[in-house]
C-alpha cells in the first residue's frame, strides 16, 4: 500500500533523497524545511515534491510523517502531526521499513560514507544495470538525482547513519564498513555502546561485509560472524595495488577476486583510493563484471573537496569534513597533489563532539601552514564547558574568529606573493563562508581558470537571444536598488532556457527568474549568478481560446492582460489592474489583490523543471498559498491558461477596474517599492501594525517607511538595499517589542535567506 507521506527536514542532505525515493516508488509526497534556499530544493522540484508548512491546510491527509533527527520534539511541525495522530518516523527508521523487501547494500562508517555510496552507485551505473539508491548528498554532476527508485531491480543501495541509533533498524545483504572511530558521545556513552551497534549490524547482514584491509577494529568487529567477510585493499580478497597517479587521477592494478586488470579511476589520495577500491569490490559482488574505465559516471560529490576558486597561484576549496580522522586525511591529500602553502578555515560541529576531541582536532590543523577555527556550529546542542571552539585553539598557534566578516580581511594578506590552497573545512553552515570569500575573489576581476558560463552556452543560443554579463539590475526592479547579475540573459526560445539552465546547472551557477522585478529586494553587492528574464516581445502573447479562457505566456504583464480581458469582455481579471508584475512572476508568489488571487483564475500552467524538463499541470495539482506555490520553486514558468468569471460588457469591466484603480492610489504609494514587505500575520494587518508602532515615515538614508501605507518601503531617489535592510530590521525590532508580533518578510531577497540577514 503506497503512503500519503509529508517529510520534515526535506533540505537536507539525508532527507531529501529519501523523500525523491519514496516518491519515485509510487508514494504522494510533499515536505517541509524551516531553512530554505539549499540545492536539495531543485531536486525536489524536479520530482514534483512541494514543500509544505501544513498539508492538512492544504486538503490533504498524510498518514505518514518522516522526519531529520535534527527536528526536535516540541517542534511546530511535530505538534501537527501529533495534533492529526499521525504516525511519525525518523529518517533511518524511514528508510529501513522502505527497503526491508530489498536486497539492500548498506554503506556506513564513521566518515567517507557519503563518497563511498556516491562510487558504489556511480560504479554500478557506468556497468548499465538497473538498481535503487539513496545518497546522503549531491552529486556535482547535476543530471544525476541524489536518489532512484527502480521498478524492476530488487538492489538499493544506501548510506546508513549511526549518529542517532538508527542503524539498528537495517537487516541488509551487503554491509561495506568504510571505517570505525569513536564518535557521537551526544548519543553513545562510551566506545562500547558504539561499537556495540555496528556488531549487531554486521550480525544481521546476510550475505557479505565489506571492510578495508588493516583496519584492526573492523576486524576484531566482525570475527566469527555468519556472513563472508571480504576484505579490501592492497593486499585481502579484492586487491587495488597504485601503479601511479596525478593530480585527477589514479591507476590502479586490480587483483584477488577481480579480473586482473589495470583500471583508471578519477580520485587521489589513499582516502579515496580506498574507498574507490571498495566501491569496484561491490560492484562485482553484485554484478560479476567489470568494465575497463569502470567509473566514468564519477565526478564527486558536492561539499567534498569542492573548488570554488582557481587561478595560477590561489585555489579555494570546501570540504564537509568535520571528525579528526578525516580532517587528517584531507589536509594530507591537499598537501600531496597541491604545490604551495595551505591555510585552513576550520568549523567545528557540534559541542559534544568538540569537547571530545578539542586536542585532535588542534592536532589534525597542525598540517596546515595557518589554521584559524570559527565558533562551533551547534547543531541545536547547548554549548558546554570545554566543548567550544577556544578549546580547540588553547596553547597553540592556531587562532581563533569570532567575527566571520572579517575572514576576507584576514586570508587574503596571508596569500599575496604565495602559492596558497585555502581550505573551508567543517560540517555546518561554513559553505556560505567559502562561497562569500570565493565571490569576494571573482569580484576582484581577477582572472578565473575555471569552465565560464559564456564558454559553456557560446554557440547553443539562438540569433534572438540575450547574453550579457555584470548587468545593473536597480533598473529592473520596481524599488530600484542593487548590484549588477553575474550573468543576464533574455532567451527567445524554449530551447534558450534549457541550454541556461543546464549550463548553470552543470557549472553550479545559481539562477532566478525576473519579470518586472516586484516583490525583490536586490542586495547591493548584487547576485553572483544568472539571472533570466523573460520579456514580452518572446514571452507575451495573450490567446483568447474561447469558452471564456486564455492563454498567456510568462512576460505577458498584469495590466496588459487586464486590458485584453476587458476588450474581450471577460470578466474576474479586474483585481490584476495595477499590480507591477508579470503573469509568471505572478504565478509563482501567488500574487494577489481587493481579496482575489491569481491562482483563483487558473486552469493550467506550463514550466520547466531545475533541469529543463517541460512539465503541464492542471490547477488541482498545485498548492497555492499566500504569496506562495511550492511546486513552482526553482521552476522556469512558459505560459497559463487562465479563466475568467463570466462575460460583461467593456463598459462595465471598464468600471470595476477604475474602481479598484481608484481605491489603490488612494491607499498605495506612487513612490518606487517593491510593494508590501511583510506579510500579514494570522488575524491582523503587518500595515496595521507598523503605523499603530508611529513608524511611518520613519526613514534611513533614501529608505522611508511610506506615509500613505505602512506596509510599502519607499524609494525617495537614491536609497540602497543597506538602508532598505536597516529600515526593516528597525521595523521588525519595534513592533514585535510593541506589538509582540514578529513580522515575516513577504518580498524575496535574492540569493540570501531572510534568516542571515534579519
Amino acid at each position: 500500500m503506497k503512503n500519503s507521506i509529508w517529510m520534515l527536514g526535506a533540505c537536507g542532505m539525508g532527507v531529501g533523497p529519501l523523500a525523491i525515493y519514496l516518491k519515485e516508488s509510487g508514494n504522494e509526497v510533499y515536505g517541509w524545511d524551516d531553512s530554505t534556499g539549499s540545492p536539495m530544493e531543485n531536486h525536489l522540484a524536479n520530482a514534483d515534491i512541494p514543500l509544505l508548512k501544513d498539508p492538512w491546510a492544504a486538503g490533504r491527509k498524510p498518514n505518514l510523517i518522516g522526519r531529520s533527527s535534527a527536528v526536535k520534539p516540541g517542534h511546530a511541525a511535530l505538534a501537527l502531526a501529533e495534533k492529526n495522530q499521525t504516525r511519525v518516523l525518523r529518517r533511518g527508521e524511514l528508510l529501513a521499513e522502505s527497503v526491508a523487501d530489498k536486497k539492500f547494500v548498506a554503506v556506513c562508517g564513521s566518515h567517507g560514507k557519503t563518497t563511498t555510496c556516491g562510487l558504489i552507485i556511480s560504479a554500478l551505473a557506468t556497468v548499465g544495470i538497473d538498481f535503487g539508491y539513496v545518497l546522503g548528498g549531491l552529486f556535482r554532476d547535476p543530471n544525476f538525482a541524489p536518489a532512484h527508485a527502480s521498478q524492476k531491480s530488487p538492489w538499493v543501495v544506501a548510506e546508513v547513519d549511526e549518529s542517532d541509533g538508527t542503524i539498528s533498524h537495517f537487516s541488509p545483504d551487503i554491509t561495506v564498513a568504510v571505517n570505525l572511530d569513536w564518535d557521537h558521545p551526544d548519543y553513545y556513552k562510551d566506545e562500547a555502546a558504539l561499537e556495540g551497534v555496528f556488531r549487531a549490524l554486521f550480525e544481521r547482514t546476510t550475505t557479505a561485509v565489506v571492510i578495508p584491509t588493516n583496519n584492526e577494529r573492523l576486524e576484531r568487529l566482525t570475527r566469527g560472524l555468519k556472513a563472508r567477510v571480504i576484505r579490501v585493499g592492497q593486499t585481502g580478497d579484492f586487491t587495488a595495488q597504485l601503479i601511479g597517479a596525478n593530480s585527477s587521477q589514479s591507476r590502479l592494478l586490480l587483483g584477488g577476486e577481480f579480473k586482473t586488470a589495470e583500471v583508471s579511476v578519477p580520485v587521489t589520495g589513499a582516502f579515496n583510493r580506498a574507498n574507490a577500491s571498495m566501491a569496484l569490490a561491490v560492484t562485482h559482488l553484485i554484478t560479476g563484471a567489470m568494465v575497463s574505465e569502470p567509473l566514468t559516471r564519477w565526478r564527486g560529490i558536492r561539499r567534498r573537496q569542492d573548488i570554488l576558486f582557481e587561478r595560477e597561484d590561489l585555489l579555494v576549496l570546501a570540504d564537509y569534513a568535520h571528525h579528526p580522522t578525516e580532517i587528517a586525511a584531507l589536509l594530507k591529500w591537499i598537501k600531496e597533489t597541491h604545490e604551495g602553502q595551505l591555510i585552513v578555515i576550520f568549523q567545528p560541529h557540534r559541542h559534544t563532539r568538540t569537547r571530545q576531541y578539542a586536542s585532535e582536532f588542534r592536532q589534525a590543523l597542525h598540517i596546515a601552514d595557518a589554521a584559524f577555527v570559527l565558533p562551533v556550529y551547534s547543531a541545536g546542542e547547548v554549548a558546554m564547558e570545554g566543548g567550544r571552539s577556544d578549546a580547540v585553539v588553547a596553547g597553540s598557534a592556531l587562532r581563533l574568529i569570532e567575527d566571520r566578516a572579517e575572514l576576507s580581511k584576514i586570508i587574503s594578506p596571508l596569500t599575496q606573493g604565495k602559492k596558497t590552497v585555502v581550505a573551508f573545512v567543517g560540517a555546518g553552515d561554513i559553505e556560505h563562508d567559502a562561497e562569500n570569500y570565493a565571490l569576494i575573489l571573482r569580484r576582484e576581476g581577477l582572472p578565473v581558470m575555471t569552465l565560464d558560463f559564456g564558454e559553456a552556452i557560446a554557440g547553443k543560443l539562438s540569433a534572438n537571444a540575450v547574453i550579457r554579463a555584470s548587468e545593473p539590475l536597480d533598473r529592473r526592479t520596481t524599488l530600484g536598488v542593487g548590484g549588477v547579475a553575474r550573468w543576464y540573459a533574455e532567451p527567445a526560445t524554449v530551447n534558450d532556457i534549457i541550454v541556461l539552465l543546464q549550463a548553470a546547472g552543470e557549472l553550479g551557477l545559481p539562477y532566478f527568474v525576473i519579470g518586472r522585478g516586484s516583490n525583490l529586494l536586490v542586495l547591493d553587492e548584487g547576485y553572483d549568478g544568472l539571472i533570466i528574464h523573460l520579456n514580452a516581445e518572446y514571452w507575451g502573447e495573450v490567446k483568447n481560446l474561447g469558452d471564456g479562457r486564455l492563454q498567456m505566456g510568462a512576460g505577458a504583464r498584469l495590466k496588459e492582460i487586464c486590458g485584453i480581458a476587458a476588450r474581450d469582455g471577460l470578466t474576474g481579471f479586474e483585481f490584476l489592474e495595477g499590480i507591477p508584475g508579470t503573469m509568471g512572476g505572478s504565478l509563482r508568489m501567488n500574487a494577489g489583490a481587493m481579496g482575489s488571487w491569481i491562482f483563483d483564475r487558473v486552469e493550467s500552467i506550463d514550466w520547466l523543471t531545475p533541469r529543463g524538463i517541460h512539465r503541464s499541470a492542471n490547477r488541482n495539482c498545485f498548492d497555492a498559498m499566500y504569496r506562495d506555490c511550492p511546486q513552482l520553486h526553482g521552476a522556469v514558468i512558459l505560459s497559463a491558461v487562465l479563466k475568467s468569471t463570466g462575460k460583461e460588457s467593456l463598459e462595465k469591466i471598464r468600471q470595476t477596474m477604475d474602481e479598484m484603480s481608484q481605491k489603490r492610489r488612494s491607499s498605495q504609494p506612487r513612490d518606487p517599492s517593491a510593494g508590501c514587505v511583510f506579510k500579514n500575520p494570522d488575524e491582523n494587518h503587518a500595515g496595521r501594525l507598523i503605523e499603530s508602532a508611529g513608524l511611518k515615515g520613519t526613514h534611513i538614508g533614501a529608505a522611508e517607511v511610506s506615509n500613505i501605507h505602512g506596509n510599502f518601503i519607499i524609494n525617495k531617489g537614491d536609497a540602497t538595499a543597506k538602508d532598505v535592510l536597516a529600515l526593516m530590521k528597525q521595523v521588525r525590532a519595534k513592533v514585535q517589542h510593541e506589538k509582540h508580533q514578529l513580522l515575516q518578510p513577504e518580498i524575496i531577497v535574492l540569493g540570501k535567506e531572510w534568516k542571515d540577514l534579519l
